[in-house]
């Protein structure tokens, strides 16, 4: 497979040039940069001709406009991106700024099948502009980790819940590969080496929200919701509860006004879902159909999993 083609555009204004060979050096595992350009009225920042000549960043130069509170160069990254995207074969769009009138541009370079990365600094940025974007890279100076941002660990683990609960089967599993993609879906800002961890698996295996399966030899990685009983706290996790305490009888309800013999084990968990009053049965504290059955004796006694299916009893005539 082909290298992706990679355009960083630097709105050096508002980001300056700290942190960017680090920033060059992640783009570098993505694919091949064939662009560096930063957008600046240069006659304010001679001194940094050196720098950019040794990052290989060439400079596009804009007087700022006398009398207008917008500089030139943010509107002329603009164009320049739109430029490219028709001239150039590049397929991701690196935009290094916090300025959420980029919204737009990005929005635009998107719905043209381009990925987009934003870049900015922690604090300053727009959550407007951090979720327009396919992922977001924080620039803040030195490595980021959780004793830094603690705030990062607590807004992790909700992302961890909801993206597994969004993810996962039928049978309440998800492989590690999936999740990921999934929270950086969900929040393109997400990086586990902010937390401190060398590898998602090792967030994951830190992580009293989630069950990790690893198994023997090559394959990937399982997850599923762990429930609150087996990390000893309801803070965790927290799961939906039934409605009611005849939430077996309405499930049998709603399944038996299912027309057909045998339901499709995806509808029968979708009904379950709306009875316990969840998104997706993963997400309740039953986590699949076999531990909806399992809970119910009079589910046990009217219904039985085939394959991945539900069907009724046969009653005695």
């Amino acid at each position: 497979m082909p290298d992706q083609q990679i355009g960083v555009l630097i709105d050096y204004e508002n980001v300056g040039l700290g942190s960017m060979q680090n920033l060059f050096d992640q783009l570098s595992d993505l694919g091949r940069i064939i662009i560096k350009r930063a957008y600046a009225d240069w006659s304010k920042a001679a001194s940094k001709s050196g720098e950019m000549l040794e990052l290989g960043i060439e400079p596009k130069h804009y007087f700022r406009i006398p009398g207008s509170a917008k500089n030139a160069s943010d509107i002329c990254l603009a164009i320049d991106a739109i430029d490219l995207l028709y001239r150039t074969p590049l397929d991701t769009f690196v935009i290094v700024s916090s300025d959420t009138d980029f919204v737009p541009l990005v929005s635009t370079l998107r719905a043209a099948g381009k990925t987009v990365i934003g870049v900015g600094r922690r604090g300053v940025v727009s959550p407007a502009l951090v979720n327009s974007c396919d992922r977001y890279i924080f620039l803040d100076e030195g490595k980021q980790t959780v004793e830094h941002h603690p705030a990062l660990k607590l807004q992790a683990q909700s992302l961890l819940i909801r993206a597994t609960g969004a993810s996962t089967d039928d049978m309440g599993h998800v492989v590690a590969a999936k999740l990921h993609n999934t929270m950086r879906r969900l929040d393109p800002s997400f990086d586990f080496r902010a937390l401190g961890y060398r590898t998602f698996t090792q967030f994951l295996a830190s992580s009293p929200a989630v069950k990790v399966d690893r198994p023997r030899g090559r394959g990937d990685v399982s997850v599923e919701l762990a429930n609150s009983s087996d990390h000893g706290t309801s803070e965790s996790v927290s799961l939906p509860l039934p409605l009611s305490e005849s939430w077996d009888i309405d499930v049998d309800e709603a399944w038996a006004r299912i027309p057909g013999e045998m339901i499709a084990g995806s509808k029968a968990a979708a009904e379950a879902a709306k009875v316990l009053g969840v998104s997706k049965l993963s997400s309740s504290k039953y986590k699949n159909l076999q531990g909806l059955l399992e809970s119910s004796e009079m589910l046990q006694q009217r219904w039985i999993r085939r394959g991945n299916a539900v069907l009724r009893h046969a009653q005695p005539g």
